[in-house]
């Protein structure tokens, strides 16, 4: 039974096996019209082509959706396939071309290599480009170059601070930049700057006031859990940066900072006083080299904290991390 069964399969088994065979085979024994063939009459506009199924001796003919041939110049890259099971056409009148296998189309199109196409190089782009929260520092004020002048003797270092504890932060929050050079390596950037200083005093039993014109250190009732002095500024820094090696930066910086505020705050609660006598206008400078956009800062204010004899002569030093340099 089975045998019998197998012998009746064997006819469709091989039609199975010989029909890609022949599509195949029919593909490869096409070919173009050549100059010794009858030159056939081009269809004109006033003049309709009537469209017949295609024979299995035909020669292969390039069709486009406005029925003129096309050459098969245009298509050298392509295969002649031209059958019953599949076609090649222009779809439209860009050069866009369809592959038909089997009632389905595959658009090979020229316009997805515009997508991929990488900008152009030789169009300029833009040197000067907007910046926000651009060059931002954390980092720690260090007093530096103390000098009590004429305060008595066991009312100095006052102003003694926990290092550790007193922290710096600023940032650009807007601003603009320019490329300098023929390959861009220079760039100068500026913008408006806000920045926050805290000073934490290492006795926490004390805070600062202003009394007879000159900053003194007044005693608290009970020691605070902390005591500070904080004070807020805007400025117009100015940066020169250049690109000295792949990914890695360097840029000196000059800072022109206005105070907008200066508070002397302590924790027992928290309680806040104003604090006359630190200078308006600050300048200083820094320093800061990078990789990948995060680097090292050092900064260095040139001006001292306080009016001059409103308060003891100090420079404030500040050292940190830096991002987005």
């Amino acid at each position: 039974m089975n045998t019998k069964m197998d012998k009746r399969l064997l006819p469709l088994r091989a039609a199975t096996l010989l029909l890609p065979l022949f599509v195949i085979c029919t593909a490869w024994s096409q070919t173009p019209e050549t100059a010794e063939s009858p030159a056939a009459p081009q269809p004109t506009a006033e003049t309709d082509v009537p469209q017949r199924a295609p024979a299995a001796n035909d020669t292969m003919e390039w069709k486009t959706s406005d029925s003129e041939p096309m050459s098969a110049d245009s298509l050298g890259r392509l295969d002649l396939v031209d059958t019953d099971l599949a076609s090649l056409r222009r779809s439209t009148e860009e050069g866009d071309v369809v592959l038909e296998v089997a009632g389905f189309g595959i658009t090979l199109s020229g316009s997805s290599s515009e997508w991929l196409r990488p900008a152009d190089p030789e169009k300029p782009r833009s040197r000067v480009s907007p910046t926000l929260l651009a060059a931002t520092e954390y980092g720690y004020n260090v007093p530096t170059g103390f000098d009590y002048g004429a305060y008595p003797a066991g009312s100095d270092r006052f102003l003694d601070l926990r290092n550790g504890k007193s922290f710096h932060f600023s940032s650009t929050l807007i601003g603009l930049s320019v490329d300098l050079g023929r390959n861009r390596l220079f760039r100068f950037s500026t913008g408006l700057r806000y920045t926050v200083d805290n000073f934490r005093l290492s006795d926490s039993s004390i805070t600062l006031g202003n009394e007879n014109g000159m900053i003194v250190p007044i005693t608290l009732d009970e020691r605070a859990d902390k005591s500070k002095l904080r004070i807020t500024s805007l400025g117009l820094p100015l940066t020169f940066s250049c690109h000295a090696a792949r990914n890695l930066s360097v840029a000196l910086t000059g800072y022109f900072d206005f105070t907008m505020g200066a508070n002397a705050i302590y924790k027992r609660p928290k309680v806040k006083n104003s604090l006359d006598g630190v200078n308006t206008f600050r300048f200083g400078v820094g320093a800061a080299i990078a990789y990948h956009s995060v680097g090292v800062y050092v900064r260095y204010s040139v001006t001292p904290l306080f009016e001059l004899n409103v308060g003891p002569t100090v420079r404030p030093l500040s050292i940190g991390l830096c991002l987005d340099l």
